[in-house]
């Protein structure tokens, strides 16, 4: 007996990757049917199903504003309408109008419809209150029931009600009903004893921390203040007094220069009058100069005011002994002087003052830098000091942290118990803004309690217990919401019917003045536009759409079921009016698709003609080439197109114009360029003839056949499977190309599928993920629909046999 071993991992294995393969497929179907929007929804899957999103694609709907600007089409006599008759016209503009009314009718009866099933929801409410605030009681005390703890002993207790009530966690209007308050005063001196120092030190630290960080916020905005005048003065100094100052010296050394290199034989009348004294006053700016404090970044500048001093210095020594001083030399000396006085006493006069108050800039600088780095110290040692008074402190309070949990249990205890007297007594839908309220209260209490339970599945199950209510805020908020929408919508459709009645009325005379000419807009319509685009997203959409969703909400969460269908009726109502008026982006889907099937089928077959005919000179006839021939094509193939694509963009402009078939932004000019991959395919069907018999060629021939009937009748049907194979392939390459088609189409109703597809994930349809995964899916019928026709030729193909019986 063979027992079979069952392989458990390879089991699991396969589930694993059947999962992995499969969900995106279903979560693509399902996004493609739900209502909602799966880019804000938390649910994987909706229970809010439709067909809609593929109605918008396939067959979109002529709503409220494509009627109204399909009127201001017909009434200006615009586009598409412009070769049309009077009649024509005037017949198209009547249906129009009919088409808006009903559209009146249906949002009326929509309403009133929508208001029986709320009227409905609110009777089963009132009808079912008592059994409601049942189920809001019962989890209230299961609330009570998980939160009760162990009491402490009295100190422990009232030392933890002192440090709740210091550290303002709690009033004693908060605990006055529960615990005795004389006895927390008694306790104070323990609180002291335990917790006061620390407690006064920790304020002292966090005191001290706040002004050093005023402190150091202050100092920073001088530093910033002083950080910009340096980089000012800055860049005077480099730009305007370092060249200057360079020149100075150049003009120094050549007097110097002329002042050693006495020459007595040439005398010469020599004008001097206060060069000399003007000299030593520039010699003391110079000095007052080489006195300033300078930064690393200006070590050349200084040593170039300490050159320029001693320059000064060694000139005026000799200056003040020069023997004679009635020569030439001293005349062309003087003259030099004379020049420098002129230039140098202005600058240096004025760059006295400059480079003192940089000196000053860099001094206050350096200043508060250090008196920086000194209370970022401190300021650091303060923190490390309050973490470790705070870490005292903490454990310190773990040894009452349960007294800490009991007093908010305690606390929680006693609003579950005020919560059931009053809710007790409510009469819902009447009182759920007071239901909600106490809830509200009851929400917060628990929150303060939960924050000191660490047992996390006792967390959730009370957050459970909490959530189990959450019903009554979805109603209160979807009564208010859906009451507010039904009295505007009522009000915005017999407004709406006054302007319809104004554009009927002056609709057939605007057209006529239009034929004649004299295009006349409607003021109504004009009015009406706005009204709907803007107005109806921002007053009604908002409270329609909430609406339906805290419908669909309170199937979720309500405790009794017998709304539901009222529910669904009002959310499914409230969906059909949102898509008469809203406002919806046209799109040319089916046209892409066409597009996509003409270019990838024209491909597609063209390439396998040219495959097939290339590919069998090469598999059976023998020529010089024929071994680096297709070896070629697949190596210059193995470039990707994009990097060419210059090149086919400049072709396509340049044989555009006397072919414009062919040119850019048409279908031709794309299956032109698309057609440029074919050796691929031929190394494949020329593989595949390979494997086909030759004799069966030579004995049709000595049968009479030509070569071509050989090829014809023999040799291509039994490669139809390879041949399927290259279609299919060539189809499914061409039909999702992106990037060729995304350069050279650029007319939106010439797009091809891929890059239509790609539009549904920018604009206005970036979050409608619904409408995307449809078209995705609706783009897959070409290729599947190929795929299932050619599949006889995959296997029919392979078992056809060659001769006959």
């Amino acid at each position: 007996m063979v027992v079979k071993r069952r392989n458990w991992l390879t089991h699991i294995i396969l589930i694993a990757l059947a999962v992995a393969i499969l969900f995106p497929i279903v979560w693509v179907v399902s996004t493609s049917l739900r209502r909602d929007n799966a880019a804000f929804s938390t649910k994987l899957f909706s229970s809010r199903i439709s067909l809609q999103n593929y109605k918008d694609l396939l067959f979109p709907e002529q709503n409220v504003l494509r009627l109204l600007k399909d009127i201001e089409s017909i009434t200006t006599n615009s586009m598409p309408y412009t070769e049309k008759s009077y009649d024509a016209l005037l017949a198209k503009f009547r249906d129009d109008i009919e088409g808006l009314k009903k559209y009146s009718i249906e949002t009326k009866n929509l309403i009133q419809a929508t208001d029986k099933e709320y009227e409905n929801v609110q009777q089963f409410i009132n009808e079912n209150s008592k059994d409601l605030i049942k189920s809001l009681i019962e989890n209230a005390n299961l609330l009570k029931e998980k939160s009760k703890e162990n009491e402490p002993d009295e100190e422990k207790l009232y030392v933890a009600l002192n440090v709740l009530l210091k550290e303002g966690k709690l009033k004693k209007s908060d605990v006055d009903d529960y615990f005795d308050l004389t006895k927390v005063d008694e306790y104070e001196k323990v609180w002291e004893g335990l917790f006061l120092d620390l407690s006064d030190n920790i304020s002292k630290k966090e005191d001290e921390i706040k002004v050093i960080e005023n402190q150091i916020n202050l100092l920073k905005k001088d530093l910033d203040f002083y950080q910009s005048e340096y980089s000012r003065l800055s860049g005077i100094i480099n730009d305007s007094i370092y060249p200057q100052f360079l020149s100075f010296k150049e003009t120094l050394t050549v007097a110097l220069d002329i002042l050693k290199n006495s020459d007595n034989s040439v005398k010469a009348f020599v004008s001097e009058t206060n060069e000399m004294e003007e000299f030593e006053r520039i010699k003391n700016y110079l000095e007052e100069l080489s006195k300033a404090k300078f930064t690393d970044e200006f070590t050349e500048f200084s040593q170039l005011i300490s050159n320029l001093n001693n320059l000064s210095e060694e000139i005026l020594s000799i200056w003040k002994k020069y023997p004679d001083k009635s020569t030439s030399k001293y005349a062309d000396f003087i003259s030099a002087i004379k020049l420098f006085n002129l230039k140098a006493s202005k600058q240096l006069r004025e760059s006295v003052d400059l480079i003192k108050n940089f000196s000053n800039v860099v001094d206050k600088y350096l200043e508060y830098s250090n008196l920086l780095s000194v209370l970022t110290k401190e300021l650091e040692e303060n923190k490390l000091k309050l973490e470790e008074l705070i870490s005292e402190y903490e454990r310190k309070k773990l040894e009452i942290v349960d007294a800490e949990r009991f007093v908010y249990s305690v606390i929680l205890d006693g609003k579950i118990s005020s919560f059931v007297s009053k809710v007790e007594k409510y009469n819902l839908p009447k009182d759920i803004r007071k239901t909600y309220f106490a809830i509200k209260s009851l929400r917060t209490s628990l929150n303060n309690y939960l924050s000191y339970v660490n047992d996390e599945t006792r967390r959730k199950e009370m957050r459970k217990f909490l959530r189990n209510m959450d019903w009554v805020e979805s109603y209160m908020n979807f009564e208010k919401r859906y009451e507010a929408f039904s009295e505007d919508m009522k009000e915005f459709v017999e407004e709406f019917d006054k302007y319809v009645s104004n554009i009927e009325e002056i609709g057939p005379n605007a057209i006529k003045s239009a034929k004649n000419g004299i295009k006349i807009r409607i003021s109504a319509l004009t009015m009406l536009f706005p009204k709907i685009q803007s107005d109806y997203p921002a007053k009604l959409a908002s409270n329609l759409s909430l609406a339906s969703k805290l419908a669909v909400d309170l199937i979720d969460f309500l405790p009794l079921k017998g709304a539901n269908k009222s529910l669904k009726e009002i959310d499914k109502r409230l969906f059909r009016v949102d898509q008469i008026w809203k406002e919806k982006t046209e799109h040319h889907l089916l046209r892409w698709i066409l597009n996509s099937v003409i270019v990838a089928g024209l491909v597609a077959i063209i390439t396998t003609l040219v495959n097939a005919l290339a590919a069998y000179p090469f598999s059976r006839m023998r020529f010089r080439g024929r071994k680096y021939g297709i070896m070629s094509l697949l190596l210059i193939q193995m470039f990707p197109a994009i990097m060419y694509m210059v090149a086919l963009y400049g072709f396509l402009s340049f044989i555009g114009r006397y072919i414009p078939i062919l040119g850019l932004n048409t279908l031709g000019g794309l299956i032109f360029v698309y057609l440029g991959g074919i050796a691929f395919n031929m190394y494949l069907i020329k593989g595949f003839y390979d494997t086909i018999p030759s004799s069966l060629e030579e004995a049709a021939m000595i049968d009479g056949a030509t070569r071509w009937q050989t090829f014809w009748r023999i040799v291509l049907p039994l490669a139809s499977p390879i041949l399927a194979v290259v279609v299919i392939l060539s189809f499914m390459g061409t039909f999702n190309e992106f990037v060729l088609a995304r350069i050279i189409l650029q007319d939106v109703d010439k797009y091809t599928y891929a890059v239509g597809l790609w539009t549904f994930s920018t604009g206005p349809f970036e979050t409608e993920w619904g409408l995307f995964s449809a078209a995705a899916l609706i783009g897959m019928t070409p290729m599947v629909i190929l795929f299932l026709s050619m599949q006889k030729y995959l296997v029919g193909g392979l078992t056809k046999g060659s001769v006959k019986g």
